[in-house]
């Protein structure tokens, strides 16, 4: 015969093994949340965002598939000690720079190359000009977006969210040229580094998406 304290433990003893094990099973897939796998498809346009010179890399990898006729490279905001160099005269390649040097050297034709914008500060300006630049070239209707592992899933957001309303189909993936570990993330430093700023600015771009 059950006691009510007994019927009590029956009822609610599920709901707290799911609520125990949810931050655990969060924090283990943590690495996957943040780096889901995408499969590159063809695009009318690629897009490099600003970042590691690996993900020039892999969009030449892409072009030669035939993929991506054309890629586009963002021009992102000097770094403040990079502006330092500059102003004492001391020469430094851009970033942007690198990365298309990283392009002519693995085969893509340098017409096949263009550089957009100018001190861009964010993956949300990023997404704002490419819109922008995708109003004007009606041809258009696919991009794919060329990243890290580690931020594929918030530049998924906001170039899904950016483009929402034009109809343009967007796929994001990250360079397999990265040493980004997603299952035991928490073992390499650089990687637990990722998984904690990408967490934390994915939650603030959700938070003001409410706004």
């Amino acid at each position: 015969m059950f006691t009510r304290r007994s019927r009590w433990w029956m009822i609610n003893l599920p709901l707290a093994v799911v609520l125990l094990g949810l931050p655990v099973a969060t924090f283990f897939y943590a690495g996957y949340l943040i780096a889901p796998e995408r499969e590159p498809r063809r695009a009318d346009v690629c897009v490099i965002l600003a970042g590691k010179f690996t993900r020039a890399m892999y969009a030449a990898d892409l072009y030669h598939r035939g993929l991506i006729p054309r890629i586009w490279l963002t021009r992102p905001e000097r770094e403040e000690g990079l502006v330092q160099l500059d102003v004492l005269g001391v020469s430094f390649p851009r970033q942007e720079e690198v990365s298309r040097e990283v392009l002519l050297k693995k085969g893509v034709p340098a017409d096949r190359i263009e550089f957009i914008g100018e001190a861009l500060i964010n993956t949300i300006a990023e997404a704002r000009l490419v819109a922008k630049k995708l109003d004007d070239k009606p041809q258009y209707q696919s991009v794919l977006v060329v990243t890290s592992r580690f931020h594929v899933r918030r530049a998924e957001a906001i170039f899904r969210h950016t483009l929402a309303s034009s109809g343009i189909d967007v796929v994001v993936v990250g360079t397999p040229y990265d040493r980004f570990i997603a299952d035991r993330w928490w073992t390499d430093r650089e990687s637990a580094r990722q998984v904690l700023l990408e967490a934390a600015k994915l939650v603030l771009f959700w938070m003001q998406l409410e706004y």
